[in-house]
């Protein structure tokens, strides 16, 4: 037994002489730089590539097995250059890859430049032509073979990595759009298993269109690292990176972005761990813990954190304008807070707090992954929204130049609507407020419930309640065909009025409960679209009201005792006008709309109305008509008796842009009929009189008197 042990002995002393015998005669006597020639063209002829080697190629064999390569470059025939190599050093250590570890000195590569450009015509120089290409034979990889390789456990032992001067250009000659890395460097201390190791990382990167550049990004990170080949374990401690962004998106400043984070990965359980993330950009902090399981079908859980910020510097800070609000301490104290738990193949925040200034929103949402799907519920308690609205002067300017545009250039053409963005919306989204107040208006209990699947928008609940009143508004977007198509389903009941003007514009000219309704439908996607295809119909209804300032039956009188010369006492009792109901229907048809039952009661006369608005030619036929029904008012005014019971009609034709004393005049046939009217009254009266003589005569004969 002992010799045969002495044999292994002896025959292992011998092949390992003969090993470095053989290395020493092979460094000594064989060149591979006269071999540049037959690797060149295996290159060819084996990988489809053209290689080309301009430096030197060193080798040693024993202890170390190492290559070193200068100046290669590396196309594929045809093709513009893809890649060149300053310098690559790789060296193995024998005995301990005989022992099944893998014990390296440092690896090197310096220079690498890979240069990437995707045609006009579609193709790139990182793939070789189809007459040229030659597939390679594929080996089959036996049942034996493949658990050889999983079954041998491997630890690594690598001095160093230096990866330094690394740039890669990736050109679209289509879009003349270059994305450059330069300056790309990576070292990293004694490469091992299941120990940490530190690395850095560091790079310059930008974007150009047309040879400007747009934006530029200098980025550094550095962290601990811990590879548990064996059963597939890693981890990065210490994570750490900075991220400096400058260029046209950031109106020539710049901005800091800083992280740090904790993360453990284990593929074999497909799990993976974000602990500790810190994240900094401008005055905006987030915080948050983060886990992922199942890689195919993920479920996430954690926190998320963003404390709170002022939106205006983080917009000062990005480049862009500050928003501007009538209040300026608004937008100072945003915050937000999640939970993340959901089921698998979803991103779904558990929990939403979400803080706007002294506003708090709670609710949940959830994205699904496997469909694009987003589900939002949000529910808050009081918004002033007045104090968001931007500044008296520019909200003025801007209505007077949209004004002056609509009335000069007619009704706009250009599209609304973005059709793609909702053709491939999917959302399922309710959204609460208890209590808005919006254009001095107080509104409460606004519901909006929004369902967009497949081109199809359901905004089945836009609701609210105001003014001991209530709003019940539904609108359907369909964008599945060529043209859209909107319709519209709205109910307004019991709104005092009174209150809502007395609100609105501290006014207090009408008063009475107002009821409407109206069911439109719209087709196309402009202004000039919706006018022109507006159909439907529309009612409203103002019952127990009273119009304040304006005594409509005096001024009615005043206005004919003007026309007929019969003189006026300017003396008034009562400023107001009460009605007991008024109401109106309308059927529209392609932009015109239709009413003829205008009617409304109102304090001794009544009021009525009929005609069409012709939207899309912007014309008006509309006729008004006053009738006083009890001459209750002869002390203050001395209304002709005449014209009691007779309809004083107003006409009003022409265009939106007709002054309005030219729009209406008085249609005044009304007075012919009056005299007429008056003579047919007196003719009465004749014949009652002489009636009633007769009788009297026949009745004192009768009666002897």
């Amino acid at each position: 037994m002992k010799g045969l042990l002495k044999l292994i002995v002896g025959l292992g002393a011998l092949v390992l002489v003969l090993i470095l015998a053989g290395g020493a005669i092979l460094g000594a006597f064989f060149d591979p730089n006269e071999y540049k020639p037959e690797i060149e063209k295996a290159a060819l002829e084996k990988g489809g590539v053209e290689l080309k080697i301009n430096g030197d190629i060193g080798w040693s064999v024993f202890p170390w097995l190492g290559l070193e390569v200068n100046k290669i470059n590396v196309k594929f025939p045809g093709k513009s250059e893809l890649a060149s190599l300053n310098q690559a050093q790789l060296s193995v250590r024998i005995p301990a890859l005989l022992s099944g570890s893998v014990e390296m000195q440092s690896i090197v590569v310096d220079g690498l430049q890979l240069n990437l450009v995707k045609e006009k015509s579609g193709t790139s120089n990182w793939a070789a032509n189809e007459a040229s290409s030659q597939k390679a034979p594929k080996k089959d990889v036996s049942e034996s073979d493949a658990s050889h390789s999983e079954g041998a456990d491997i630890a690594l032992n690598i001095d160093s990595i230096q990866i330094t001067n690394g740039n890669i250009t990736y050109l679209d000659q289509a879009t003349e759009t270059e994305a450059k890395l330069s300056d790309f460097n990576m070292t990293s201390g004694q490469v091992v298993t299941n120990a940490f190791f530190p690395a850095e990382l560091s790079f310059n990167a930008t974007q150009s269109v047309k040879g400007e550049e747009q934006i530029k990004a200098v980025a550094k990170f550095s962290a601990e690292f811990f590879l548990d080949l064996d059963n597939q374990q890693y981890k990065i401690k210490g994570l750490e990176s900075t991220l400096n962004l400058s260029g046209k998106p950031l109106n020539g400043g710049s901005l800091d972005i800083t992280t740090a984070a904790n993360i453990e990965a284990d593929l074999g359980k497909q799990q993976l761990n974000l602990k500790g993330l810190q994240l900094a950009l401008a005055n905006l902090e987030a915080s948050g813990d983060i886990s992922v399981t199942d890689f195919t079908k993920p479920t996430i859980n954690g926190q998320l954190a963003v404390a709170s910020f002022d939106l205006n510097k983080l917009l000062q800070a990005v480049g862009q304008a500050e928003i501007k609000t009538t209040d300026a301490d608004v937008l100072k104290a945003i915050s937000f807070q999640t939970e993340l738990a959901g089921p698998a193949n979803t991103v779904t925040a558990k929990s939403i707090s979400l803080k706007l200034d002294d506003t708090s929103f709670n609710g949940s949402a959830a994205f699904n992954l496997a469909n694009g799907n987003i589900t939002l519920n949000l529910q808050g308690d009081k918004l002033n929204a007045d104090r968001y609205m931007p500044p008296a002067t520019e909200t003025q300017a801007a209505t007077s130049a949209g004004n002056a545009s609509t009335t000069s250039n007619g009704y706009s053409k250009d599209p609304i609507l973005p059709i793609e963005a909702l053709r491939s919306l999917e959302l399922d989204t309710t959204i609460g407020l208890k209590a808005l107040h919006v254009s001095k208006m107080d509104v409460s209990n606004i519901e909006l419930q929004v369902n967009a699947h497949g081109g199809l928008v359901k905004i089945s609940k836009i609701n609210a309640d105001l003014y001991s009143g209530s709003v019940r508004n539904n609108v359907t977007v369909d964008v599945r065909k060529k043209t859209p198509l909107i319709t519209s389903k709205k109910t307004i009941s019991g709104i005092q009025i009174g209150d809502m003007l007395k609100a609105m514009a501290d006014a207090d000219q009408l008063t009475g409960s107002l009821n409407s309704q109206s069911n439109i439908t719209l087709r196309g996607n402009s202004v000039h679209d919706f006018v022109n295809s507006m159909t439907g119909t529309a009612s409203v209804n103002m019952k127990d009201g009273e119009l304040h300032g304006i005594d409509m039956a005096q001024t009615v009188c005043q206005g004919m005792n003007n026309v007929s010369s019969l003189g006026v006492n300017t003396q008034e009792v009562d400023k107001s006008t009460p009605f007991a109901n008024m109401g109106a229907s309308a059927r529209i048809k392609n932009g015109v709309v239709n009413n003829q039952d205008l009617k409304a009661a109102l304090d001794a006369m009544s009021l009525s109305g009929k005609g069409s608005v012709n939207l899309p030619k912007q014309l008006l036929d509309y006729r008004l008509g006053f009738m006083v029904e009890k001459n209750l008012f002869k002390e203050t005014c001395s209304f002709p008796d005449k014209l009691e019971g007779v309809e004083i009609p107003i006409d009003c034709k022409g265009s939106f842009n007709t002054e309005p004393a030219k729009l209406c005049k008085p249609d005044f046939s009304f007075i012919g009929d009056a005299l007429k009217k008056q003579a047919k009254e007196k003719v009465k009266a004749k014949v009652e009189e002489k009636l009633k003589g007769k009788l009297d005569g026949k009745l004192k004969g009768l009666f002897g008197r």
